[in-house]
């Protein structure tokens, strides 16, 4: 599947990861860095919201979709690096709900933000029901 044109936009990739999730690296561009040069805390909410609905998707089948039903983001750190990479595990996968973890970090591995998120998951293929 090709990635959304936002991916190129943001500077999204998803690099190596194991089993258990998934880690999707930002560079962020100029237009995300806010007057004081750091990354804008939206850009990182939106970082979240990708690369947790990726760790969800990358345990689907194709046809399957996620949607975002809630998003706790918990800002640490500013982070003036604009090569960040979010860490996404996926805690509890159901039938049609997800619950995945996150943590930003920059390129020196500085904590700058954690995020829980809820996901909806419709399935296109027949699963077996919880």
């Amino acid at each position: 599947m090709q990635p959304p044109g936002f991916w190129t936009l943001f500077g999204f990739e998803v690099e190596p990861a194991d089993d258990d999730g998934v880690v999707v690296r930002m560079t962020a561009p100029d237009f995300l860095m806010s007057p004081f040069g750091a990354v804008h805390g939206g850009a990182i909410a939106f970082m979240f919201d990708t690369g947790l609905a990726v760790a969800v998707a990358r345990r689907l089948d194709p046809n399957d979709r996620v949607a975002t039903h809630n998003l706790n983001v918990s800002f640490v750190a500013f982070s003036n690096d604009p090569v960040l990479h979010c860490h996404a595990r996926v805690v509890s996968l159901r039938t049609s709900v997800a619950i995945v973890e996150g943590e930003i970090v920059d390129a020196s591995g500085t904590l700058i933000a954690k995020a829980l998120g809820t996901f909806g998951v419709r399935r296109k293929t027949s699963a077996p029901q919880d």
